[in-house]
């Protein structure tokens, strides 16, 4: 096989010269007993071709076998010989390592009664603990590292020593389990496979899907689930949103609104207390008792700050069991806090009973700086209040000069159409409050068809008819967001049980207008309402509503007063003073405020419209000669996201607006900081969420990675147990021979074999004088 000559007669060009173990096979291979009848064929043909011919018998016996000769030899050329090398080679089997890189995996519910820690941090010990494990797997098999959120990727190997693979933070906004085992399969497509290992909590959006089950079912491909995770459910109470105003005064009651999330099944039951806290001085400005409710529950936390200045405030919850994630059970934010008097512009048509009480309430007020102007009184009247006033202001500057108006029984014709519009302007672009008081001569129904029906929280017709009977208030959940209507401070709701009773005489309210609920328009909210039902329903009371940058409120009676009766001063003092410092807050947002930027709404899904808005308050701004304002969308890294433009509006100079759709989630802030425009930097804040949130369920679920693995043949395996993992996975792999064949049909020695047989009988038949 060595020699030179050998490898030219056999043309021996692919098969190597030092090749060993050759074999002879049949391209077009024919069983024996076919080889058997063609061989005495050739041969029975061959002596039967020189049986008749003259000549010496031994002569034409020679002659017959070279014939023979010459027709083997053609059928085993026809029949393809090759030369043929074995070859093989070894599949080796793979082991898939999916490992769970979800925000879930940030979570710390491991060994949460001496050593706390993440499941993230469960994951990286083990794989460091079993580093020679999995060092000795993948010589023996092919282990592919894979990390999964929602969906597959590959993990590159770490250049440390620590781990033999590189794990990011992790921060995937959901899992998918069912997607990504269906992409580990396809990157093994067509190769053996020992298993799927799984490195989850099992807390998923994409569970298994049963083609998925039976796919690993029909291909014997087990999955072997190592959980992570506490193996029993802890719960989360978190702090999903706080609401409090972004300024307030001094001795106000400022309401900061609180929701709360109970995640997961053990929280149901959890219960705590919630608390406002002042972060610089430790105190305790307000709490309150967390119950067993539903998923989510809404408090309203009131504070009375006694200092002014820029303070930090933080609610914290504090829970009666271990929380599954501590770190959201707190949230700060900041509160500017201004010490100056609110002040108030109270405007009525005649002397009525709730206009003397009112009108003296907010001149003994010390917090509160009032101007009331009596349309009725002689011209010798002088007009009360802390500053008295001779007429009604005639200018946006002289209306700016209020925080709150108070709109008592005045026919609208006592106004200018300018000045209705300077009310309506207040209102909508520096957040004045306006608060209606109704009654039975113009309130509401002379205002029909003026700027001001639009800060009226009913639709028209607008004269409204007095309930035939005596009623009682009660009031809403909302007017508890807003901090108002809270009146007693030993009951629950803050509202004394005696006010809601018609059974005390002083106080039912025997003029009250009303109000259908059905005429009500879309973004009224109704804060009070009569505790007797008309046609099945409660009547409106009192009735609050957005308006632009400010707020309106409407009662519809005039007889509060009334309550004096009963426990003297303090219920209708505190009524109308919360809903008047209610309505003054809004505008203290604005007040000496250039501009205001403000995000509706501010708590949004993701892929949901933002709208981003800017109102001009300054009227050499208005002046400008600007189609557009840039802002810049961050996210809570302070990462710009985006540049918006805001586009003026049809019509209006003093307002730029855009439209935003999110994509990502968290705390998004809208900044404000063109060096084109002179205004100072000011942001909105809109937070986004997405409804399938991976940390709106972090508990484990152990449960479905032990479905998943007894449907497929494969095991749990717990932490000190993955060193069996070895054993428990099977052999898959796969021999496959690959040999190498020559073939020698057309080789320079089948060539002269054939001519040396044909010139052997041709020489034999010269001898016979046959040629």
């Amino acid at each position: 096989m060595n020699s030179g000559i050998m490898r030219w007669l056999l043309d021996l060009d692919v098969i190597p010269a030092d090749a060993e173990r050759l074999a002879l096979v049949w391209e077009r291979g024919w069983p024996p007993w076919v080889w058997a009848l063609l061989v005495l064929a050739a041969f029975a043909f061959a002596i039967w071709s020189y049986s008749r011919m003259a000549g010496p018998r031994s002569i034409r016996g020679t002659m017959a076998c070279v014939r023979g000769f010459i027709l083997l030899l053609v059928l085993v050329l026809l029949s393809g010989p090759m030369l043929q090398m074995k070859r093989e080679r070894i599949e080796e089997d793979w082991v898939i390592a999916l490992l769970d890189r979800s925000a879930s995996m940030s979570i710390a519910d491991v060994d949460v009664s001496t050593n706390r820690r993440t499941r993230d941090t469960q994951l990286r010990e083990m794989i460091r603990d079993h580093a020679d494990m999995f060092a000795s797997l993948d010589e023996s098999r092919h282990l592919v590292w894979l990390g999964f959120d929602d969906g597959a990727y590959t993990l590159i190997d770490s250049a440390g020593d620590e781990l033999p693979i590189d794990l990011s933070l992790p921060d995937g906004d959901r899992t998918n389990l069912n997607t990504a085992i269906e992409q580990a399969l396809q990157r093994a497509t067509a190769r053996p496979i020992s298993g799927v290992v799984v490195f989850s909590d099992g807390r998923t959006n994409d569970p298994p899907t049963r083609s998925l089950v039976r796919r690993l079912q029909a291909d014997a491909i087990p999955v072997f689930a190592v959980p992570l995770g506490a193996s029993e459910s802890l719960g989360d109470i978190a702090v999903r949103r706080v609401e409090a105003p972004r300024r307030a005064f001094v001795r106000d009651k400022v309401p900061v609104v609180v929701e709360v999330d109970r995640l997961g099944e053990a929280a149901q039951q959890a219960r705590g207390t919630v608390k406002l806290v002042d972060t610089d001085t430790g105190d305790v400005l307000d709490e309150q008792s967390l119950d067993a409710s539903d998923d989510m529950s809404s408090i309203t936390l009131t504070a009375v700050p006694e200092l002014a200045g820029d303070a930090s405030w933080q609610v914290v919850v504090e829970t009666d069991r271990p929380d599954l994630i501590p770190d959201n059970n707190l949230k700060p934010f900041r509160i500017s806090l201004v010490d100056r008097p609110l002040r108030v512009l109270f405007v009525e048509g005649y002397p009525r009973w709730e206009y003397r009480y009112l009108k003296n309430l907010l001149i003994r007020e010390k917090s509160i700086e009032s101007s009331a102007f009596l349309l009725s009184a002689d011209r010798d009247f002088a007009q009360e209040g802390n500053t008295p006033i001779t007429r009604l202001p005639r200018s946006p500057e002289e209306f700016a000069e209020f925080d709150v108006i108070v709109m008592g029984d005045v026919p609208a014709s006592f106004f200018s159409p300018d000045q209705l519009d300077m009310i309506r302007q207040q209102v909508a672009d520096r957040g004045s409050g306006l608060l209606w008081i109704g009654g039975e001569r113009s309130t509401p129904s002379s205002y029909v068809g003026n700027p001001l029906a639009d800060l009226l929280p009913m639709r028209g017709p607008l004269t409204l008819s007095r309930i035939d009977d005596p009623v009682n208030m009660m009031p809403t959940e909302q007017a508890n967001r807003l901090g108002i209507l809270r009146l007693a401070t030993n009951t629950p709701t803050g509202w004394p049980a005696d006010l809601s009773d018609p059974a005390f005489n002083w106080s039912q309210l025997y003029y009250a207008q009303r109000i259908e609920p059905s005429r009500l328009k879309p973004a009224a909210e109704v804060l009070a309402s009569t505790t007797q039902a008309f046609d099945g329903l409660p009547l409106p009371l009192v009735v609050g509503m957005r308006y632009g940058a400010g707020q309106t409120i409407y009662v519809a009676t005039d007889e509060i007063w009334r309550w004096r009766f009963g426990r003297g001063e303090l219920y209708p003092d505190q009524f109308w003073v919360q809903m008047i410092r209610s309505l003054g807050r809004q505008s203290l947002a604005t007040s000496g405020a250039p501009a205001v930027l403000e995000v509706n709404p501010r708590r949004v899904r993701v892929d949901q419209p933002v709208r981003i808005e800017l109102s001009v308050l300054d009227a050499r701004l208005e002046s400008e000669d600007r189609t557009s304002i840039t802002v810049t969308l961050e996210d809570e890294q302070g990462r710009a996201i985006a540049d918006l433009e805001l586009v003026r509006e049809d019509d209006r100079i003093d307002r730029y607006v855009a439209t935003y759709v999110p994509h990502v989630t968290g705390q998004l802030r809208v900044r404000l900081d063109d060096p084109s425009v002179n205004l100072a930097a000011m942001d909105a804040v809109v937070e986004v969420f997405a409804p399938d949130d991976e940390l709106r369920r972090p508990e484990a679920d152990h449960d479905l990675l032990a479905s998943l693995t007894s449907t497929t043949g494969g095991d749990v395996i717990d932490a000190d147990e993955l060193t069996t993992l070895p054993d428990r996975l099977r052999k898959r792999a796969v021999r496959i021979e690959n040999p190498l064949n020559e073939r020698i049909w057309d080789t320079p020695l089948a060539f002269l074999l054939l001519l040396l047989g044909l010139t052997a009988e041709w020489i034999g038949r010269r001898v016979l004088r046959l040629a």
